[in-house]
């Protein structure tokens, strides 16, 4: 009799012990909404020089002279600085000379080794010592060679002396003054001249979340605003993406080129982005509190023939009560479960109520 009683508490208490079936769970439920407007796309970025260079210089000595400073605009090609060489102006002289003299060798070498070749044709000498003047004259015109590379070296190394501008720039920052002592190719990183940035087109980076990062190509334009700037637009390209998603922040580098030719804008300036783009192919609009995160992964938990099933999504843009996501695996009709519970489970028996729209 007690084991009945027993047997039969178990089964009041645990209604799927013994292969009784649990009562189903009521949910609340949701319709999506497809994401059928486009919308704009706004994303925090900022300013980069379209090229950026620290200028050094490959001759030792001291600086005689610089034209330019701080904030200034330079010409490609323009002088930036004039350094004194002497010792390798010395060098260079002396390598004239060596040349000079290996011309002078050689010339000398050659005519014996002629006239060696007419000898021997007469037999006045042998073939052994005409022989060695055509050596004689080959090593003398090889030696010429040794000391024209050496002077050509030492003269594009003196060229160096006079330091230019790559490119047109501005003067972001100077690392010496006149009367200061420079190094050539010993300078460590830190020896550098001039920080020449060109500013007339900028670089616009934002880092893109992987459902609009996907979805931008080179070439796309889009409209950068600054709150310095109040009332204007800045339209821009984009140019290139990283095609690689940064693992600490989960978003891709996407560059955007920004014509400044007044130099109104610059570099180091934050601003905002917004790209007009459609919605994507299976983008839904869906409440916030439906979102749920499994193993890292965004997903929404719908109810599919009575059971809870669970399925990825990637978040998109927030309209504040509502969020876009992106799943092949929604449809209008599907019920998606508002709030769900953490103790839900694939599989589980519900019952819902489709709302009224």
């Amino acid at each position: 009799m007690r084991s009945r009683l027993v047997l039969a508490f178990l089964l009041a208490s645990s209604p799927g012990l013994f292969g009784q079936t649990p009562p189903a769970s009521a949910v609340q439920v949701i319709m999506p909404e497809a994401a059928d407007t486009a919308a704009a796309y706004t994303l925090p970025g900022r300013t980069e020089p379209a090229e950026s260079a620290r200028v050094f210089t490959r001759a030792t000595g001291i600086v005689r002279s610089r034209a330019f400073d701080i904030g200034d605009t330079v010409k490609a090609g323009e002088i930036l600085a004039v350094i004194d060489v002497p010792d390798l102006d010395r060098a260079v002289e002396a390598a004239r000379a060596t040349l000079e003299q290996a011309q002078v060798l050689a010339d000398n070498a050659r005519t014996l080794a002629g006239r060696s070749a007419d000898l021997f044709t007469s037999r006045a000498i042998s073939r052994e010592e005409s022989d060695q003047r055509a050596a004689d004259a080959a090593a003398s015109a090889a030696a010429v060679r040794v000391a024209q590379a050496a002077l050509d070296r030492l003269v594009e190394q003196q060229g160096f002396a006079t330091v230019r501008a790559p490119f047109d720039a501005v003067v972001a920052a100077r690392n010496f003054d006149r009367g200061d002592r420079v190094r050539g190719d010993a300078a460590t990183s830190e020896g550098w001249l001039y920080h020449l940035v060109r500013l007339d087109t900028l670089r616009f980076v934002v880092g893109a979340t992987p459902d609009l990062a996907l979805r931008l190509a080179p070439g796309a334009r889009a409209n950068v605003r600054f709150n310095e700037f109040p009332g204007r637009t800045f339209p821009a390209a984009i140019t290139r993406t990283s095609r690689i998603f940064d693992a600490a922040s989960g978003t891709m580098r996407v560059e955007l080129l920004l014509e400044n030719p007044d130099l109104a804008l610059p570099a180091g300036l934050t601003g905002n982005v917004t790209f007009d783009l459609p919605p994507a192919a299976g983008a839904w609009l869906v409440p916030n509190n439906t979102l749920l995160t499994r193993v890292g992964q965004s997903a929404l938990a719908i109810v599919r023939d009575g059971r809870v099933a669970f399925v990825d999504v990637v978040p998109g843009r927030n309209f504040g009560a509502r969020l876009e996501v992106t799943s092949a695996a929604l449809a209008a009709d599907t019920p998606v479960i508002v709030n769900p519970n953490a103790m839900l489970r694939a599989g589980d028996a519900v019952t819902f109520t489709v709302p009224a729209r």
